[in-house]
């Protein structure tokens, strides 16, 4: 592989947006549902899911935790692929500008910050394993570190636009949570508060498999938009 790394050219337009949208909302529901799988493996049952939580027939034992690392494990993946597909010289743009899309798709910043508030699936696990204390706090944030920096500076190096460090503020803060953000917690709340479609098969509702055929339709129609209007460079970025 050539030691300067491929580079993409950045452009946010509408269809931009949507493809975006259909790439971050098709990993986050696998993400949820490799929870779920994950579970069922471990536990020998079908547990419950939502879009954004998830509940074992295990629950609370040391095995079920598993379930709970499964998801963060498998978002990690994803973001290791997507540099892959980056930096990967035999790549063409759309397959750069996808593995580009991947890697912010995870929410890396989400998955960092975690354990700095106590939250996320990785911090909850481990306290529940190893106990509360600075320590697991500080172990499960180095970890996520590990599993995120490569990816991310990928992400950085492979930027070619002018500006970079904006562009990168903009998808590492910003971009991939106003497009998903919105229907997430929408659909969300029809599953739970408003009960629209909660009847489930193998434990999960009907509205989480609606908007999964959906997204999954979508991305397949829309993923070549990321590369539409955008363009490659050769030179290291400033």
């Amino acid at each position: 592989m050539s030691t300067v790394p491929p580079q993409i050219t950045l452009r946010v337009t509408w269809r931009y947006c949507v493809a975006l949208y259909c790439v971050v909302m098709l990993y986050a529901s696998l993400h949820e549902f490799v929870h779920h799988v994950a579970g069922y493996l471990i536990c020998g049952s079908w547990g419950y899911k939502t879009f954004n939580y998830f509940i074992t027939t295990c629950e609370g034992s040391r095995a079920s935790w598993s379930a709970t690392f499964a998801g963060p494990a498998f978002s990690f993946a994803v973001m290791w692929v997507g540099w892959w597909m980056l930096a990967r010289q035999a790549s063409s743009t759309l397959t750069r500008q996808l593995g580009f899309a991947m890697i912010f798709a995870q929410l890396p910043l989400q998955r960092i910050t975690g354990p700095l508030f106590g939250h996320n699936d990785e911090y909850y696990a481990a306290w529940h394993l190893f106990g509360i204390s600075e320590t697991t706090r500080w172990t499960t944030f180095a970890v996520i570190v590990a599993c995120c920096l490569p990816p991310l500076i990928g992400a950085w190096r492979a930027i070619g636009n002018t500006k970079r460090v904006w562009w990168y503020l903009l998808f590492l803060t910003f971009l991939p949570y106003i497009v998903w953000g919105p229907p997430f917690m929408l659909l969300e709340y029809l599953l739970t508060k408003r009960k629209v479609l909660a009847d489930t098969v193998i434990g999960v509702p009907y509205l989480f498999i609606l908007n999964e055929v959906v997204t999954i339709v979508a991305y397949f129609w829309t993923k070549h938009w990321l590369a539409d209007d955008t363009g490659m460079e050769n030179s290291t970025p400033s």
